[in-house]
C-alpha cells in the first residue's frame, strides 16, 4: 500500500499564496493555520461562505458529503466548486476563493440568455 504524501501543497495562483498542509487536513484547518484567503462562518455546509473553486487537483480532495452536495445544488454551484469547511485534501491542488459578493456566485438561469 501507497503511503500518503507526507505534505500537501495548496495553491492560489491569484493571490501568489501557498502553504504546505499534513495529508487529510481541511481547508478550513489550512486557511487558520495559515491565513489562507478562505474565510469560513459555519463550518457545516450551510452558509456557503467557504465557497471555492477548484482549479486543479479535484480528484485530490475528499469527496463532497449529502449536506455539501445539497447546498451546492441549492446555490447552482459549478462542478468544479467546493465549500472548504467540508474538504480534506489527499494531494496537491490550486484553489481560487470565491467572494461573498464575486458574480460566480450567482447561477445561470435561463432568463441570462438572450435568444
Amino acid at each position: 500500500m501507497e503511503q500518503p504524501p507526507a505534505k500537501i501543497l495548496i495553491v492560489f495562483p491569484k493571490s501568489g499564496q501557498s502553504c504546505e498542509v499534513d495529508y487529510d487536513d481541511t481547508l478550513v484547518d489550512a486557511t487558520f493555520r495559515y491565513d489562507l484567503p478562505i474565510r469560513y462562518r459555519c463550518e457545516r455546509a450551510v452558509c456557503t461562505t467557504c465557497m471555492t473553486e477548484v482549479l486543479e487537483g479535484l480528484e485530490n480532495l475528499s469527496s463532497p458529503n449529502e449536506r455539501e452536495t445539497k447546498t451546492l445544488k441549492t446555490v447552482g454551484a459549478a462542478a468544479n466548486y467546493r465549500l472548504a469547511c467540508q474538504c480534506s485534501v489527499y494531494g496537491d491542488v490550486k484553489l481560487d476563493y470565491i467572494p461573498i459578493t464575486d458574480p460566480r456566485r450567482k447561477p445561470v438561469s435561463s432568463n441570462d440568455n438572450p435568444l
